[in-house]
């Protein structure tokens, strides 16, 4: 060993003597260095170690954990300080309250798992829902049973993510191909067994856009259609198929209704009557090829039957009512558009506007869907009757349902 070696080891030794006398006189920064400079990042690791341990702050404790764990060569004191400074910042996480990032959580399990603390990170994976991730670790520990009660645990959960999911896809399926009550039946049978936003959100969507009826605004041919559905149709003020802003006429004032061949009107009792040519109508009355009435002596409302095309076409059977500005289709039974039917039909407190095609007649499309023999038309519906086809129905914005007696 030559001079210069000599000198260098006599400076090391000496360093390292001044550095465990900084140690023990508590000096624990100056020792540090001192470590480091004598070649001793072990030393030197341990006390930055015990300098965390002093400090008050745990954000200055992750530090010094930080910068021990990236000192040390031992691969053991680089396991301890990195496994301190991952409890640390768990403990500031946990501290925080509120939901933790599951990123942050993340990234404290994989430390915890490279320092060697495989029980507390398999918990955080666990936590975090990360199965795979729990079962590699239970199976590096050798944690037998706890790895089979996970394994049963994960197959459950596989399964229940597997039927969530063909939930979800089926309500959306039976959405784009307007089976919105088998949606909405599909939706509250899976929510009665777990909560599942998705599913729930998806259902409120439907319910939100579902024409309801008995009103229905109707684009047919590019022209606009107010159409009052049922077999029944009502005028009144407030629990009516159509409604009237006049306080002459009654909540519930006049009803359309059909007997075989013959539609019928009929003042419902009302305080002001229903005028034909100033004489009060008594019981029902025919409307024949049209009447014209007064509600409560002051609303004219014209019934009649249609005449020309399109009004005909749609409502051959039915009555086309004019009343406070407004031309109302009434078919009391299903509009009639080519093949198609347009109806309502009410299911316990629910109404859906419902679209038919009879038996022998091609099926209609909604977007690349051919469509069942009876769907709920929703607002925005497009019915087409060949793909790439023109418009032939179309459920505008304005359908709104009535108060009540109409259904």
């Amino acid at each position: 060993m030559g001079l210069f070696d000599r000198f260098l080891r006599w400076g090391e030794g000496r360093r390292a003597k001044d550095a465990r006398a900084r140690e023990l006189a508590g000096d624990l920064a100056s020792a540090a260095t001192l470590y480091v400079e004598a070649e001793m990042p072990d030393e030197a690791a341990r006390v930055l170690l015990l300098r965390a341990d002093a400090e008050g702050s745990a954000e200055q404790r992750i530090a010094f954990c930080d910068v021990a764990a990236r000192t040390a060569k031992s691969e053991e004191i680089q396991k301890r300080a990195l496994g301190r400074k991952a409890r640390l910042t768990l403990d500031v996480i946990r501290a925080r309250g509120g939901a933790s990032l599951k990123s942050e959580l993340a990234r404290v399990a994989r430390e915890l798992e490279g320092a060697g603390e495989l029980e507390r990170a398999a918990e955080i994976y666990a936590e975090l829902g990360e199965a795979e991730s729990e079962i590699r670790v239970l199976t590096e520990m050798g944690a037998i049973e706890k790895l089979e009660e996970r394994l049963k645990a994960s197959h459950a959960e596989s399964r229940k993510v597997r039927e969530v999911t063909d939930v979800r896809r089926r309500v959306a399926d039976l959405d784009r191909t307007a089976e919105r009550r088998a949606a909405l039946e599909v939706a509250r049978a899976a929510l009665v067994e777990r909560d599942d936003d998705v599913v729930a959100d998806a259902a409120r969507a439907i319910r939100a856009r579902l024409a309801t009826g008995p009103l229905v605004d109707l684009e047919i041919g590019g022209k606009l259609f107010h159409a009052a559905l049922g077999d029944e149709v009502t005028i009144g003020r407030g629990e009516a198929t159509i409604l009237v802003g006049a306080r002459a006429v009654s909540r519930t004032h006049l009803r359309m209704r059909r007997e075989g061949s013959e539609i019928f009107v009929e003042d419902l009792d009302t305080r002001n009557g229903t005028m034909l040519a100033g004489a009060r109508i008594e019981g029902a009355i025919p409307v024949g090829e049209g009447i014209r009435l007064e509600l409560g002596g002051e609303v004219p409302c014209g019934i009649e039957r249609p005449t020309a095309s399109p009004e005909r076409e749609l409502v051959p059977d039915g009555v086309v009512v004019t009343i406070a500005g407004m031309r109302f289709l009434a078919p009391l039974g299903a509009l009639v558009v080519g093949a198609l039917h347009v109806d309502r039909v009410v299911q316990g407190d629910s109404g859906f506007v419902v679209l038919r095609t009879p038996s022998g007649a091609p099926r209609p499309i909604l977007g690349e869907f051919e469509l069942a023999p009876e769907v709920e038309l929703c607002v925005g519906d497009e019915i087409r009757a060949s793909r790439g086809g023109p418009v032939v129905l179309r459920v505008a914005k304005g359908s709104r349902e009535g108060s009540g007696s109409g259904a």
